[in-house]
């Protein structure tokens, strides 16, 4: 695998600061990738049906490490801003950070055809954020 690599990546926070928690991880995404294309920020209805709704982007960019390395950058900022093991058992997720493509693979096909992914997804490819690849 040679390095940097486009990946895209799932947002998503349903805690009472959920914008702020999408936009500090977008700005901090968008310091770390590369020529960086970030989805404008939507809703969606918890999957489950029962928790808080979240707010959702999608970012699409070039990453300097290898996929294991960006997985665990992206839960080590999950951690920092206060994610926790139980977080999804208790409906409450500050922030959710999914590396869904990484090299043009679909590391997480039950995310890529959900629609709290694909929306993000679909303005990116439109607005033609992947022609350099």
């Amino acid at each position: 695998m040679d390095y940097p690599a486009s990946c895209t990546i799932g947002l998503g926070s349903n805690t009472p600061d959920r914008e702020s928690q999408v936009n500090q991880a977008i700005e901090h995404l968008c310091g770390y990738l590369s020529k960086c294309s970030v989805s404008s920020i939507y809703e969606s209805e918890a999957f489950n049906g029962k928790d808080a709704p979240y707010l959702n982007a999608v970012i699409h960019g070039i990453s300097p490490v290898g996929s294991a390395a960006l997985i665990k950058y992206l839960k080590e900022w999950e951690l920092l801003q206060g994610r926790n093991k139980n977080s999804k058992a208790e409906g409450v997720v500050t922030i959710d950070l999914d590396l869904v493509i990484y090299d043009m693979r679909i590391l997480r096909p039950k995310d890529f055809e959900r629609h709290y992914f694909n929306k993000g997804y679909r303005e990116l490819l439109a607005n033609g954020s992947f022609q350099d690849e």
